[in-house]
């Protein structure tokens, strides 16, 4: 393989990691047999904050994507997954001579490493071009959001420029986006097909130096655009994209739908001039919502960042900085992933609370934001840290919760939520898992009496939070149910979505005869705790009123725990493994071992404690073996499927959020060794093992492929995994999660 250097971490002068990208753009990179591996040749680094999302690219081009909404790119480019903006240069000498530069694109300086130094950190991008004598810095700061419910959806443009020559010089600076809407799950829509189009409506107000492209929608079929408050799988309402001068010396022009910025500046010797822009969107009718992103943004008066975020003071205030960890690589990691999971959080305005989407695929190419169970999961690590955002993803995905207590699986467009093709068995159970570990860590028992509204929440009347977990119980209990083996069902679907499909038999057929040994081993696991959290909230003085209910809820759940635990222990007999699942007549997983239910079959708190070591044993043995992160999905793929590899994806893949339940368990009875498991699946390992791909270094798939196949290590090289490859919630959020996890229990004596 080309082994080219991508790149390595410093520490900005707040002490936050950043990245110094070195590698060459186009990247590319070739497997041993010579194929080019499917990576995107611009890497791409995240800015954002509760209300933006900023894809800042290795040569300086950007992506804004707004997701309060529908998820949509603002300045879409002139290819899928792109955006479209420009940045140019240029100089004017006293010898007549003039030079013109592009700044940003993938033929510019920022595509070459000798001319530009590119560094990406918590809040920033920053661009240092080395132009004959003129030195240029282009920076993009973004600010965190004090809250869930607030932040500012924009970044703050600071360029400077400074004359390290003899000579006086005249710069001409440019700075362009353009805007192009396009609602991300239609992207793969013909122009000419969309249902809906958008117009652009030039609108300048030099009195307050802003130009401003408002976007709107408009359908020939009256009832694709509801009202604006209206539930709608359409957008019909996009945010206004803007330019801001934050002084005078900036030329506003908008041509086409072009919004561009223009500035001239005279440099003496050693001179240095500093300008600064604002660049977003806005929801808000008018100048006055982006009057009030500038006054969020600066009306600090913000300083040249020189290789900082402009608002670095606000991000290490924001960020937990794991001072008690001795490791100084994996503090810098924890805080990058901590970084990571606040800029990927999006607030919904339809739901008015925020969620950590999963991200790269799901969100950012299909524009859907698919799998409840993922922002349960990513809500994990922040109840160690930041207790108001974790219970925001809690109550948002309450609201995605019917009367009767289904969790509606994908959210797309403007609050439309459906099942699509699922009907998944195991939704309520992360439910429970964030829930149970929410109580559990943070005694936050007055939590189970506020008031919240079940899906579709436009005028239902709020329940309290303990209704929302009986009800859901009620699902899993009834609705879901048990198979002829007392375990669980699976419907068609329990964590593994493809289940349904992978053997090309009816979905429908499995709905009655399906059960899962992963959900009811996690079911067992989740309600233990659930329940001895419920009992102790029953104590609570502020919950005299629901007492009854909490201690009828408790038992009725103990009841179910107990029958699963039964039917789930018979099941695995004197086995050193549980199986899979029972499938179509069939069972999965007698001898080949799948990792699915291994984890939580470990946190089974009545497991004999000798049982766990043998189940480990098998573990190592079967899934472990050969691999560099952690364990497969699957000891021997037995997936026959057209885009499935063997190796790959739910057909024996590397999964972070299927390691993590594992780390979990063998911390109940070899702390040190789930240490070594949790460093293992590390970005810091990740690309000492995979140096030649840029996808190992600061974020990930939720999935990469294991030793079984060529690509060991990579993203799927058979489906859009490739195309968007990063960034996903699910590593930094597992992390995040066993690491407090593990820290809480430093102190516990190993067993051995």
């Amino acid at each position: 393989m080309n082994n080219n250097r991508i790149g390595y971490w410093l520490e900005d002068k707040k002490g936050l990691p950043c990245f110094s990208y070195t590698g060459d753009i186009p990247y590319h990179c070739r497997l041993k047999s010579g194929k080019e591996v499917k990576l995107p040749k611009d890497p791409w680094f995240l800015l954002g904050n509760s209300q933006i999302t900023v894809f800042t690219h290795v040569s300086g081009e950007y992506e804004l994507l707004t997701g309060q909404r529908a998820w949509g790119r603002v300045n879409q480019g002139d290819r899928m997954n792109s955006g479209a903006n420009s940045a140019c240069l240029k100089v004017y000498c006293r010898d007549g001579k003039t030079s013109e530069y592009r700044l940003a694109g993938m033929n510019s300086k920022a595509a070459e490493s000798k001319s530009c130094e590119r560094v990406f950190g918590c809040g920033f991008a920053d661009y240092t071009y080395n132009l004959d004598n003129l030195t240029v810095e282009r920076n993009m700061s973004v600010k965190p959001s004090k809250t869930p419910y607030d932040g500012a959806s924009a970044f703050l443009l600071t360029v400077k420029l400074k004359n390290g020559g003899p000579d006086t010089v005249k710069a001409e600076y440019t700075e362009s986006v353009l805007a192009n809407y396009k609602e991300i799950q239609f992207q793969w829509v013909p122009e000419e097909e969309h249902v809906v189009k958008y117009t652009y409506e030039n609108v300048t107000d030099l009195k307050s130096r802003t130009i401003m492209a408002v976007i709107k929608g408009h359908s020939e079929d009256p009832l694709l655009i509801p009202g604006r408050e209206d539930m709608s799988l359409y957008e019909g309402f996009p945010p206004a994209l803007f330019i801001k001068a934050l002084s005078d010396d900036w030329d506003l022009c908008f041509e086409g739908r072009n919004l561009s910025a223009r500035m001239e500046a005279v440099l003496n010797p050693d001179e240095e001039k500093v300008m600064h822009l604002l660049i977003g969107y806005t929801f808000e009718n008018g100048a006055s919502g982006i009057e009030s992103i500038s006054n969020e943004m600066s009306a600090e008066g913000r300083f040249y960042p020189d290789k900082l975020s402009a608002y670095a003071d606000d991000w290490a205030a924001v960020l937990p900085r794991f001072g008690d960890e001795k490791d100084p690589e994996l503090r810098r990691e924890l805080v990058w992933h901590a970084y990571n999971l606040y800029a990927m959080a999006t607030y919904s305005e339809y739901f008015r609370e925020t969620k950590v989407p999963q991200g790269t695929i799901y969100d950012y190419e299909w524009g859907v934001h698919t799998g409840a169970r993922d922002s349960f999961q990513h809500g994990l690590p922040f109840i160690y840290y930041d207790r108001q955002l974790a219970k925001s993803i809690l109550r948002y995905m309450m609201k995605r919760t019917t009367p009767n207590g289904e969790i509606m699986l994908v959210e797309k467009g403007y609050g439309y939520c459906t099942r699509d093709r699922y009907f998944t068995s195991d939704q309520q159970l992360f439910f429970f898992l964030m829930m149970g570990e929410y109580l559990r860590v943070t005694k936050d028992y007055g939590f189970l009496k506020e008031m919240v509204e079940c899906y579709p929440v436009k005028n239902q009347t709020g329940m309290p939070v303990m209704e929302f977990i009986k009800r859901c119980f009620a699902f899993l209990r009834d609705e879901i149910g048990t198979g002829d083996h007392g375990l669980v069902k699976l419907l068609n679907s329990d964590w593994n979505d493809a289940v349904y499909y992978i053997d090309k038999v009816p979905y429908n057929t499995v709905l009655f005869d399906g059960e899962s040994h992963m959900n009811s081993a996690m079911a067992v696991f989740v309600l233990q705790t659930l329940i001895a959290e419920l009992k102790e909230a029953s104590g609570c003085a502020g919950l005299k009123e629901y007492k009854n209910d909490l201690l009828k809820l408790a038992e009725s759940m103990s009841l179910y725990r107990s029958s699963i635990w039964e039917a789930f222990k018979h099941d695995m007999g004197e086995r050193a493994f549980p199986r899979r699942m029972y499938f179509a007549g069939r069972a999965y997983g007698e001898d080949n071992m799948f990792l699915e239910p291994q984890g939580y079959t470990l946190l089974i708190g009545e497991l004999p404690l000798e049982k766990k070591k043998t189940l480990y044993g098998e573990i190592q043995k079967r899934l472990y073996n050969g691999e560099k992160l952690g364990a497969r999905e699957q000891q021997a793929p037995e997936f026959e499927h057209d885009e499935y590899d063997k190796g790959s994806r739910e057909n024996g893949g590397f999964w972070w959020a299927l390691n993590g339940p594992v780390i979990m368990g063998v911390a109940g009875f070899d702390i040190e060794e789930a240490w070594r498991l949790l460093r293992n699946m590390t970005f810091i390992n990740y690309s000492k093992e995979f140096p030649e791909y840029w996808t190992s270094y600061w974020s990930a798939s939720d999935t990469v492929e294991s030793s079984l196949i060529e690509g060991e290590g990579l993203p799927d090289q058979t489906s859009s995994y490739s195309s968007i490859p990063v960034y996903c919630a699910h590593p930094h959020a597992w992390i995040l999660y066993c690491y407090h996890y593990l820290d809480e229990r430093k102190d516990y004596q190993q067993i051995n």
